[in-house]
């Protein structure tokens, strides 16, 4: 299924790797995940060395989808089923020995999850004139559809969702029931509560998620700075095609303890009477 050149290119420490999941609400929930790679032709593996709420999302309901983006702007995408973890074997000792473990400069991953693999795209190319002609787009479109009433977007997030060249991946449930991960990285805020992007690149897919669906938008930098926000879908309306995201909630995906910071009722209040 998997030729052995894009299996080695797959392989790179220096890509960038996602995994989709399924949260308690039936939203996507997409992970940040570098270490994913192809075993053999018709499996994946992935290191876990944090534990946020996708290890157990993918325990719960396995249907996943995966998105790899190689320094090359490669991009692979699929669909996967979850099928074990272990701690222990062959490639728990080989993650453990890439360069940036080896030498105990970093945490070692702590178990090794195993994928098997429904189906993957053949290897796409994006270049830089689809990603700048999409976000000018999208600039253009800002204004016309800001909203901050509940300011669900901090000034940090929303300095990220800003980010020119920061990437953004948007994912929804297929009929099939797995996460759909496509790369919109002309995505960027209008305002604190909305996520919008320009239907270029990738028009056709981000054309075909359904009015009103519950998507994830994950923006990720070459930092590893990275927050996720869920929200209802719409389709714009005028001359531009475009699709935006009214946001309900906010994860933190970032160690130490990622979570969810908005709504923030969950947050402890703040003492002012002691």
């Amino acid at each position: 299924m998997l030729s052995e050149e894009d299996r080695s290119l797959m392989c790179s420490d220096s890509k960038i790797g996602l995994l989709a999941t399924i949260d308690d609400d039936g939203f996507p929930h997409i992970t940040f995940i570098s270490s994913i790679q192809p075993h053999g032709s018709r499996k994946l593996t992935a290191g876990q060395f944090c534990a946020g709420l996708s290890k157990r999302f993918i325990r719960e309901r396995n249907k996943v989808g995966f998105l790899i983006f190689s320094p090359q702007m490669d991009i692979w995408r699929g669909r996967a089923g979850y099928e074990k973890t272990l701690c222990s074997g062959p490639e728990y000792e080989a993650y453990n020995k890439k360069p940036m473990f080896r030498y105990n400069s970093y945490f070692g991953f702590g178990a090794i999850h195993y994928f098997d693999l429904i189906d993957i795209s053949a290897r796409e190319k994006l270049t830089m004139g689809k990603i700048i002609s999409g976000a000018l787009k999208t600039g253009v479109l800002k204004p016309f559809h800001a909203s901050s009433v509940r300011g669900a977007l901090n000034h940090m997030s929303k300095d990220m969702f800003s980010q020119v060249d920061g990437l953004k991946f948007v994912s929804y449930i297929d009929a099939d029931g797995y996460p759909v991960l496509i790369p919109a990285i002309q995505a960027a805020n209008a305002g604190s509560d909305r996520i919008i992007f320009s239907f270029n690149p990738y028009g056709r897919d981000l054309a075909a998620i359904p009015d009103q669906a519950d998507v994830a938008v994950l923006f990720v930098n070459l930092k590893m700075e990275s927050v996720l926000v869920k929200g209802s879908y719409s389709k714009g309306k005028g001359l531009i095609p475009c699709g935006f995201v009214e946001i309900n909630r906010v994860y933190n995906s970032m160690p130490p303890q990622p979570g969810y910071i908005y709504p923030r009722e969950n947050h402890h209040p703040r003492v002012v009477d002691f």
